[in-house]
């Protein structure tokens, strides 16, 4: 498979302000896929930010964001279906179970999840494959389904967003060394992560400024 590349560059004068905050001032880098790229930054420098306009979720009112296989452009539909995120935004339908959680997202990026494959799945992650509601997990539960969808859409670039939240050592051991292996993959993973262990995985950095 091809890979994916992503080139960020936001020009001055200004590029993505939030009421008097400017971020991202004369930022220009390049983010290639078969390694970890860590973003780093104290709470409020763009971190989040940062990822969301890697996903093309929002716009620079300067600069831009390409996204290329092979030195051919995707346009935002093809990137849309070759990109995943894992934010603390992203939540479950609470009266569905696991397993139709995770048939229902993946339905949504034209993948078919047959039961045995959801079973394997949620195993994978640590979870039983059980019918109790989504509604009854505890947060790291959440996140570990969280971690089973991003298994499952199999996207080209994972974008990352403090993925070890409310994980337990186990947990986080799972996540780490299924971020190694979608590395090894070749697949592009930008994470946003103030965690020590986190930013040790990392084989690239974006340093970003405090305010």
């Amino acid at each position: 498979m091809s890979a994916v590349e992503m080139n960020v560059q936001f020009l001055p004068p200004r590029i993505q302000c939030f009421g008097t905050q400017q971020l991202f001032h004369d930022f220009h880098t390049r983010i290639s896929a078969g390694q970890i790229t860590a973003v780093l930054g104290p709470n409020g420098s763009g971190k989040s930010t940062l990822l969301r306009l890697a996903a093309r979720l929002l716009a620079p009112e300067q600069g831009k964001v390409q996204i290329s296989e092979e030195h051919t452009l995707l346009d935002t539909e093809a990137y849309a279906l070759r990109r995943a995120m894992l934010t603390p935004e992203l939540s479950f339908y609470a009266q569905l179970t696991a397993r139709e959680n995770l048939q229902f997202i993946a339905k949504l990026r034209n993948k078919i999840l047959h039961p045995e494959a959801c079973t394997n799945l949620l195993e994978q992650v640590g979870l039983s494959d059980t019918t109790t509601m989504v509604q009854g997990f505890s947060t790291g539960m959440r996140q570990r389904l969280k971690l089973a969808v991003l298994l499952a859409v199999d996207a080209d670039v994972w974008l990352l967003d403090e993925p070890g939240m409310n994980l337990d050592k186990d947990g986080v051991k799972l996540l780490h060394a299924e971020i190694q292996r979608a590395a090894r993959q070749h697949k592009l993973i930008l994470l946003a992560t103030n965690d020590h262990q986190e930013e040790a995985m990392a084989d690239a950095y974006i340093h970003l400024p405090g305010h």
